[in-house]
């Protein structure tokens, strides 16, 4: 448990599984797909990298947590950031790739 600002916060882990499946989503959104797909995968990847940012900045890791915390704000489903899908092919690419590498820095 954590303990912040004098609340307990329990070290919760995701699942191994959930980082597979978020990577896979990135790699199969190279495909021209119904945009409902791309805002089920903006869900699913921001909630990725935004647990991951808070699991590295709560384990006082820098920049790890930056990387995670800007692909979070990148593929957050709030506010689109509309870029041509030439170049969402190869970010979609580099966050799988991120994903697959840096695992272990999430599923703790």
């Amino acid at each position: 448990m954590n303990v912040l600002s004098g609340f307990l916060i329990p070290d919760y882990i995701m699942p191994i599984q959930v980082i597979y499946v978020t990577a896979l989503l990135l790699c199969i959104a190279i495909l021209p797909l119904p945009d409902e797909f791309y805002t089920l995968l903006h869900i699913a990847v921001s909630g990725t990298f935004a647990w991951g940012a808070y699991k590295n900045f709560s384990e006082k890791k820098l920049l790890l947590p930056l990387a995670y915390t800007l692909l979070a704000i990148l593929f957050n489903p709030v506010i689109d950031i509309n870029l041509a899908k030439q170049l969402w092919i190869p970010v979609d690419l580099a966050a799988a790739i991120l994903l697959f590498s840096t695992k272990q820095h999430i599923a703790q």
